[in-house]
């Protein structure tokens, strides 16, 4: 019967992952990370109720369908099915045009849902970057310290990008502003062309082209580059030029140290939007001053 069911799966295009017993679908899944799960009820060692209940225990499993096979159609065992955690059940004898599109509807449904959640999330982090780009355009309507403005912006940005290091140098050098998570060194004792990498990327930087490098990648980098980051125990970084009339203002860099996101085409064009409203803001400022 198992043989019949993987031969009709694969036919209709789907890739089969078969396991025994429930402690090897869950070694399984945990190996494979499908995108559904077809679990028989009746099993030895482990029975389908425990498996589906272990299977919903794990972090972030509670979107993958779970379709429970089973040959108890009594009521107590549907209930039992729903109460571990199965999407849906289906009983025995098993009609593959029936399953085919069960199969396919769960599927469809996961699906959906993911997208959904995908678009909610990034929808989500639009209006946090909408956010920090009103709080700096807010600022020009009443009189504000340009150190402190800064200061409270790169705190902002480090909380939304969950990121271990944030700041901006301006391009004589100065440290306008920097925000480090707690146990992790500060820049302060490098040299700012060291942090910004001033030497290797200013025709970028004068072109206004944001720079990403990943440490897990091979990169460009002599070793005397790469050293004084390392000591920072920086694994992504991320260095926005902040240009005002086609004029280098300064960099705001962002340092992650133990993991980040992958960052999207609009989210680093946000951050880009972002660096240019900060250095409108600054050189206003110094026109103000004068």
């Amino acid at each position: 019967m198992r043989n019949l069911l993987k031969i009709a799966m694969e036919e209709d295009g789907y890739r089969v992952i078969e396991a025994k017993n429930g402690q090897q679908g869950l070694e399984e899944y945990h190996r494979h990370h499908p995108d559904m799960v077809l679990l028989d009820a009746l099993m030895p060692d482990m029975d389908g109720f425990t498996c589906c209940q272990k299977l919903r225990s794990v972090e972030d499993n509670a979107s993958v369908p779970i379709l429970m096979i089973t040959a108890l159609d009594d009521q107590n065992s549907i209930d039992q099915a729903f109460v571990a955690g199965a999407t849906d059940y289906i009983t025995k004898p098993i009609f593959w045009s029936v399953l085919s599109q069960r199969v396919h509807c769960l599927l469809l449904n996961s699906q959906t849902a993911k997208q959904l959640r995908t678009l909610t999330s990034q929808c989500r982090r639009q209006q946090q970057w909408q956010i920090l780009g009103h709080h700096i355009t807010r600022q020009w309507q009443h009189p504000f310290e340009l150190k402190s403005l800064f200061q409270d912006f790169v705190g902002q940005l480090q909380s939304h990008l969950k990121a271990e290091r944030v700041g901006i140098h301006r391009m004589d050098g100065r440290l306008m502003a920097e925000v480090v998570a707690p146990g992790y060194p500060s820049v302060k004792t490098l040299k700012w062309e060291k942090i910004t990498l001033l030497g290797r990327y200013q025709s970028k930087y004068d072109q206004g082209d944001p720079i990403i490098l990943d440490f897990s990648k091979k990169l460009d980098l002599s070793e005397k580059e790469i050293a004084p980051l390392e000591r920072l125990s920086v694994q992504h970084i991320i260095l926005s030029p902040l240009l005002f009339q086609d004029n280098l203002w300064g960099i705001l860099w962002v340092h992650y140290c133990r993991s980040s996101d992958q960052w999207e085409a609009w989210e680093i064009d946000c951050l880009s939007h972002l660096s240019d409203l900060l250095a409108i803001t600054s050189k206003t400022m110094e026109v103000i001053k004068v």
